[in-house]
């Protein structure tokens, strides 16, 4: 079995894990990703205001 080099190898990996991230992205949609983000901002937007906020 002939020897890949190292950047080949690298490359490869590279490759199939961009091509299991785009299917599984399809897969859970961009709608959903979308709406999960914007939900982890709301959070972070509420921590921020309780500690520092409006309030005090």
């Amino acid at each position: 079995m002939p020897e890949l080099d190292k950047e080949t190898t690298k490359e490869a990996v590279r490759e199939a894990l961009k091509e299991w991230l785009n299917e599984k992205y399809a897969e859970f949609g961009r709608w959903s990703l979308h709406g999960l983000m914007a939900l982890a901002l709301a959070g972070l937007v509420y921590l921020a205001l309780q500690r520092y906020g409006i309030n005090k």
